[in-house]
């Protein structure tokens, strides 16, 4: 084994035959993955609330706002 031997590069179709081989992932499952690979978990109380808050919004534009009241 020679280590002095230069690597070479992966080509492109190495990258292309790799990307075919994985199954497609969901926005959400992306997400949840970078969160994981990047260590970001403190990330996910804040998008809690930013959901929380954004499905209040789109309730209190229906009928259901009333409801919504009795919770707070």
């Amino acid at each position: 084994m020679n280590l002095d031997a230069p690597k070479e590069p992966p080509t492109n179709n190495d990258f292309l035959a790799a990307a075919q081989h994985k199954k497609q992932r969901g926005l959400i499952s992306e997400f949840i993955g970078f969160m994981a690979e990047n260590k970001l978990w403190w990330m996910t109380p804040i998008l809690l609330v930013l959901l929380a808050v954004g499905v209040l919004l789109v309730l209190g534009g229906t009928g259901v706002l009333p409801f919504v009241y009795i919770l707070f």
